[in-house]
């Protein structure tokens, strides 16, 4: 668990140190997958459907905020929805304005959910965000988790049936106006979806509000076993059919992410749990305090080893004393010389020899010379 907590401690300082770059990489890499998830599922108007446009509009989200990646996802599923029919561009545009009438109204900030919840539903991992989402979000999340599921199942009926919808087909303009709206309406497995991924939702957000401990991992196991109940009331109430294998793994997964997000946002050590009672004029307060589990870094230390260091003190005494001695050897040696020289000089200046001085400034003779 230390090493995990070591790990979570430098993912936390990378990414406060490296933040910025790595917003503006995920929302390129999501408006990329959404752009060319249109173009590959919907993509009837050939003009739009080119890689290299998904990939300039996707730069463009890159470097603005989340909410423009949603609104140039709206026009490019709009402009889609044109090469089909007038009427399913009229219908598909009720959807999206309405749906930005509530979320500007209760819940601004999750528009990105509207694009999530399609792409997921084609990862066959949806259930993951309305677990997320009631850890981190409101209850009124679930306005944009639920026309995200409303808009997937939308766009698979146009698929599904692009060849009555279209302006060219069997249908006159009244029928397929009624085509489309009762295939939206009458899709029973779309309502029981959004209605089992917004109780998970409130039934999370409720329980990991509680003053209890570890509210998060118990709204984690309750909301995944109310998530698979309520999908498998609905296969038996309204008549639907899921899988039953592959709704099990996406609860599972969904419980590992709630797991994974609880650990790098709401890890606390309920063990050192304080309760603290204090009042005022007007109020008493009761408090419950938990502090986070907190590591710190091992700090790495570079010991820089100089040669010098393995020298005994002995020796390098030693090695003084000899330097000196050479010095003072190379001083005697220079004088002598000099010596030399001046004799030398004084000899042919006055005509007149001098003995030899020896190196304890006595002559050859054995005498001390006198100065001149």
């Amino acid at each position: 668990m230390t090493t995990l907590l070591v790990l979570r401690e430098r993912i936390k300082t990378f990414y406060a140190r490296f933040g910025g770059y790595m917003i503006r990489v995920l929302r390129f890499v999501l408006a990329l997958a959404v752009f060319l998830t249109i173009n590959r599922t919907i993509g009837y108007m050939e003009r739009m459907s080119r890689d290299w446009m998904a990939v300039v509009a996707a730069v463009i989200c890159a470097c603005l905020p989340g909410s423009f990646t949603v609104v140039l996802a709206v026009v490019f599923v709009l402009i889609e929805m044109y090469a089909v029919s007038l009427e399913v561009l009229f219908v598909t545009a009720a959807v999206f304005v309405l749906f930005f009438c509530l979320y500007f109204v209760f819940q601004p900030g999750d528009s990105l959910l509207l694009v999530l919840m399609p792409l997921l539903f084609l990862c066959r991992i949806p259930l993951v965000i309305p677990l997320i989402m009631g850890l981190v979000g409101t209850a009124f999340s679930v306005i944009p988790v639920s026309f995200g599921i409303i808009v997937y199942y939308m766009l698979k009926y146009v698929r599904e049936n692009v060849g009555v919808l279209a302006s060219n087909g069997s249908l006159s303009m009244p029928g397929r106006y009624t085509q489309m709206i009762n295939g939206i309406l009458e899709n029973r497995e779309m309502w029981v979806m959004a209605a089992a991924c917004c109780l998970t939702l409130l039934v999370v957000y409720l329980i990991r509000r509680l003053s209890v401990s570890h509210a998060w991992e118990i709204a984690i196991g309750v909301g995944t076993v109310t998530n698979v109940l309520l999908l498998f009331a609905g296969v038996f109430v309204a008549d639907v059919s899921f899988p039953v294998s592959s709704l099990i793994v996406e609860a599972l997964v969904a419980a590992a992410c709630g797991l994974i997000l609880e650990f790098f946002v709401f890890h606390l050590d309920y063990s050192r749990t304080e309760r603290v009672q204090f009042e005022d004029d007007d109020y008493y307060y009761y408090v419950k305090a938990v502090p986070k589990v907190v590591v710190t870094q091992p700090e790495v230390t570079v010991t820089k080893i100089n040669a010098k260091t393995s020298y005994n003190k002995g020796v390098e005494k030693e090695l003084f004393q000899l330097r000196q001695e050479l010095s003072n050897t190379a001083e005697l040696f220079t004088a002598g010389k000099d010596l030399e020289r001046t004799r030398v000089l004084f000899e042919k200046e006055t005509g007149k020899k001098t003995n030899k001085m020896t190196e304890n400034g006595e002559g050859q003779d054995g005498n001390r010379n006198k100065s001149v």
